[in-house]
């Protein structure tokens, strides 16, 4: 699903009429995506490609925190596999079977269970790796809004991006920052979906 359509932005541009500019928009929602997703934290499913809010596949490694729970990325759709390797060399031997944990994929944990096999994840460095399925398979409204402003913001000022001033009846006059940076209400509508964790990639 996609993060917004162009006809869900235009509501926020009320002057402009018609689809003749839906590719422009479209092409600044798949920006704000890559922005927004980053800002909050959300990792590239590989080197070279963007974050994303969508449900994508990623593969990840993560230090061995010990105890029973894993804590990764959020939201989590789906775990693929996961290797507890303390070697590193995430051997057959190391995959923990599905069986063993409970995924609680709007918080991104992985628990081990009371009773697995598994005991307890290791403390070794880049010991787990993670492959799952991240994102939402249906975007928050919030997150579409957020989407709304800031394309809305960035349509209206593409013709002064990168100015901070243009002249105008003799004299100049200074402009709102229209590059890429979210505007505050947006940070603000994205706040809840901002990962505080980190993660190695």
């Amino acid at each position: 699903m996609a993060l917004a359509t162009a006809a869900q932005i235009r509501v926020y541009l009320r002057s402009l009429q018609g689809t003749a500019e839906d590719s422009t928009l479209d092409s600044m929602i798949s920006r704000f995506d890559a922005i927004g997703a980053s800002w909050c934290g959300l990792p590239s499913a590989s080197v070279g490609t963007s974050p994303t809010f969508e449900d994508v596949t990623i593969t990840q490694y993560i230090d061995g925190p010990g105890g029973q729970e894993l804590h990764t990325t959020r939201p989590i759709q789906s775990v693929t596999s996961i290797y507890d390797s303390t070697d590193r060399t995430y051997a057959a031997a190391d995959l923990v079977a599905s069986g063993d944990y409970t995924l609680y994929g709007d918080e991104g944990l992985i628990r081990l269970d009371d009773d697995s096999a598994h005991g307890a994840w290791s403390t070794t460095a880049r010991a787990i790796k993670l492959t799952a399925v991240i994102g939402f398979a249906t975007v928050p409204a919030a997150i579409t809004h957020a989407c709304g402003l800031q394309v809305a913001f960035w349509y209206q000022n593409r013709e002064t991006a990168g100015r901070r001033s243009v002249s105008q009846g003799g004299g100049s006059v200074s402009l709102t920052d229209s590059g890429l940076s979210l505007l505050p209400e947006v940070k603000e509508a994205l706040a809840p979906f901002r990962l505080t964790h980190g993660w190695i990639s």
